[in-house]
């Protein structure tokens, strides 16, 4: 299998909490970060499918602007919890992998590809990875 990965980023700022817990309840269970805080997310979306006569399993070009379509120009410098997609789930690392993941596999399909994986990192250190 021959893949490409495409890397993202974007700000965005939120509070992990869930709405059904008291604020006592979000700080024990979450810490601090159930305070208002933001990340620099690095999104690395990989794809995979044949190699074209171009010489390309998609152009870099392409992929970027359906990916910026369809996740980065919503996510960048919003607050996360407003979002529909988080109004029942909080909008953690693994929560927003799998909603990306659900967004873009149909997408990249119509372009002839096949969604390998989606990887979020929050933080250079910490991040939450869906693969198929």
């Amino acid at each position: 299998m021959l893949s490409i990965t495409k890397e993202f980023l974007f700000d965005a700022a939120h509070t992990l909490e869930r709405r059904d817990l008291s604020q006592e309840e979000n700080q024990a269970l979450y810490g601090k970060c159930s305070r208002f805080h933001g990340h620099t997310y690095r999104l690395q979306i990989t794809v995979s499918g044949d190699v074209g006569a171009d010489g390309m399993i998609i152009n870099f070009s392409r992929l970027k602007d359906l990916v910026k379509a369809a996740v980065v120009d919503r996510y960048d410098h919003a607050f996360l919890n407003d979002l529909e997609e988080y109004e029942d789930l909080p909008p953690t690392a693994e929560n927003m992998v799998q909603h990306i993941f659900r967004v873009l596999d149909p997408v990249v399909a119509k372009m002839a590809v096949r969604l390998e994986s989606v990887v979020l990192y929050e933080t250079p250190t910490s991040w939450a990875t869906m693969t198929r």
